[in-house]
């Protein structure tokens, strides 16, 4: 009796261990894409788009860590570039995909965008990277930060969780400009644009200075002192 309870028990625990690392595994991998026979049969952009989401069934089983990897990899994310305000093309994109909603609602999910943050080194590009991998590299690390500088991701992290970003974007902003020919203005305001919303959250530093105001709004500036500026201010 005492041998079939045991066996039960070890039973029972290995198929709950089965299932955690299952859904620990769990991630989409967006399988109706451009070029796929599925995307071909669909006949408008809308019904393309709702292709990409996740099913609902779904979107619970998968772990924060992988849900902000797929958020990433979502295909759509050049959209931003299709306007002249970069948060207007931000939150139109992710109004249109289930995954930012689902990614928004996550309490750790500013935690996991910063480790993958703190993992990038903007100096890291290889002497024989092409054009176009270069960009995509820079446009990367420009969309983590568009997302942390929401005011739904500021508000999850504390006050060392802050103090660790605001750090780290300044180093980024730093490294950038060493690498003119590979960082516009362009990609550096998207860094300077998330240091204004995290030193700024009030709003009284940036309330009478109009590029400011501009750059805290649109995270786009072709005056690299307005960008510059933000970085003296946290060092006064």
């Amino acid at each position: 009796m005492k041998t079939n309870i045991l066996l039960l028990f070890c039973l029972v625990s290995c198929v709950l261990n089965a299932q955690t690392a299952t859904e620990k595994n769990v991630t989409w991998n967006f399988p109706v894409n451009p070029g796929t026979p599925k995307w071909k049969e669909l006949k408008s952009y809308e019904e393309q788009l709702s292709a990409y989401n996740i099913p609902e069934e779904m979107m619970k089983k998968i772990s924060t860590p992988e849900l902000v990897k797929v958020c990433l990899a979502y295909p759509e994310w050049g959209v931003i570039n299709a306007f002249n305000d970069r948060r207007i093309g931000l939150n139109n994109m992710m109004s249109r995909f289930n995954g930012f909603r689902e990614l928004f609602a996550r309490n750790d999910a500013a935690k996991e965008l910063i480790k993958i943050y703190s993992k990038l080194d903007p100096l890291a590009i290889g002497n024989d990277w092409t054009l176009l991998q270069k960009g995509n590299y820079g446009f990367h690390i420009n969309c983590i930060e568009l997302l942390l500088s929401h005011g739904m991701m500021l508000a999850k992290l504390d006050e060392q969780d802050t103090r660790t970003l605001l750090e780290d974007v300044i180093l980024k902003y730093n490294s950038k400009k060493r690498l003119p020919d590979v960082y516009s203005l362009w990609d550096l305001s998207p860094t300077a644009g998330l240091c204004l919303c995290i030193f700024d959250r009030d709003g009284k530093s940036s309330k009478n200075d109009a590029k400011l105001l501009l750059l805290k709004r649109t995270f786009m500036s072709e005056d690299i002192e307005v960008l510059n500026k933000v970085f003296e201010s946290i060092k006064k």
